[in-house]
């Protein structure tokens, strides 16, 4: 199984060429209870300081299995009429690891069919590939011994720096909210190494939001995402619902067509405290790949102050109980 998944993240990763070409961008099955991961213009949406802390581990037990860690914070900024924020990743994936730290700027207009936003996010990325964890049909792996014969293929530990761009677009109504954003996007790409251009391609996202209606304090939310590079496409669809702001339950199918399906999303989360929410979702693997892992796991802990900060855009009616 190890040298299998060796061999895997090396058509990944390298293809056989000398350029890098393929983006593995973020997966995420919370993103309906935090939209700041992808979508920098939800920044200040919440209407008061918000944080999250978000842990996932994709196909668990399966050697080198893709991991992320997020911290998001945002918040209005009524002097500049919108809001500000900062976001920190640390992700791995077999023989490939990134840290980024990104600070991002919406504005928002309040209409009368609610808020309009257009946000910006840059940043600074570290990208490493460690040569050690490939495997080369006709390399040489002797003791301590590691030669892949291949210019293109590191033998040992090799990383770059780029900055980074995203934006997107963002609409919150009473009853709907969608948003469209691109993520991922490197100016001049990364170089690893001396023979290793690293040229990732940007993720495009949509999401979209409906609020139904409440029955006996019981709120339902139909929601779908959309993730792509403009080559491949995933599809989600999920159905939450939220008891008095206390708690939440969903579930939720991703990938439509035989080349696409992934997974089936169970989501639940309750309220700690009139601060803290806590969700947890647990992804039943549905490709072929499910015989080789035990699922996916992903926990979010976020934090909402509760009160507006400063004084500027004026409380606006809210159906969805999820706005403060």
């Amino acid at each position: 199984m190890v040298h299998m998944w060796r061999y895997l993240f090396l058509i990944l990763f390298l293809g056989g060429t000398q350029s890098l070409m393929a983006q593995h961008s973020s997966q995420n099955s919370l993103y309906m209870h935090e939209r700041y991961a992808f979508n920098p213009a939800f920044g200040g949406m919440e209407r008061s300081l918000a944080a999250s802390l978000l842990f996932r581990s994709q196909w668990a037990g399966l050697d080198g299995n893709p991991e992320l860690r997020m911290v998001n914070v945002h918040m209005p900024f009524y002097l500049w009429q919108g809001a500000i924020g900062f976001q920190l990743v640390n992700e791995s994936i077999g023989a490939e690891k990134q840290t980024g730290f990104m600070m991002s700027y919406n504005y928002i207009y309040e209409a009368e069919t609610g808020l309009f936003s257009t946000g910006l996010r840059l940043g600074i990325y570290q990208k490493s590939l460690d040569g050690t964890k490939l495997r080369a049909p006709d390399g040489t792996y002797e003791g301590s011994i590691i030669d892949h014969h291949d210019i293109n293929l590191p033998n040992g530990l090799v990383s770059g720096v780029s900055p980074v761009v995203e934006g997107g677009v963002y609409y919150a109504g009473d009853y709907f909210e969608a948003g469209l954003s691109m993520t991922g996007f490197y100016p001049a790409g990364i170089k690893l190494g001396d023979n290793i251009d690293y040229a990732p391609k940007p993720a495009f996202h949509f999401f979209g939001e409906y609020f139904v209606e409440s029955f006996e304090d019981i709120s339902i939310y139909p929601v779908v995402y959309v993730k792509s590079d403009l080559v491949q496409t995933q599809a989600e669809l999920s159905l939450r619902a939220e008891w008095r702001d206390v708690v939440t339950a969903g579930i939720g199918y991703r990938g439509f067509g035989k080349n696409s399906q992934d997974a089936l999303m169970l989501t639940a989360g309750v309220r700690l405290s009139p601060k803290f929410f806590l969700h947890y979702a647990y992804d039943i693997g549905l490709s072929s790949l499910q015989s080789a892992h035990e699922g996916t796991h992903e926990l979010l802990i976020t934090y909402n102050l509760g009160k507006r900060i400063g004084a500027g855009l004026p409380p606006r009616i809210i159906y969805n109980p999820r706005n403060l």
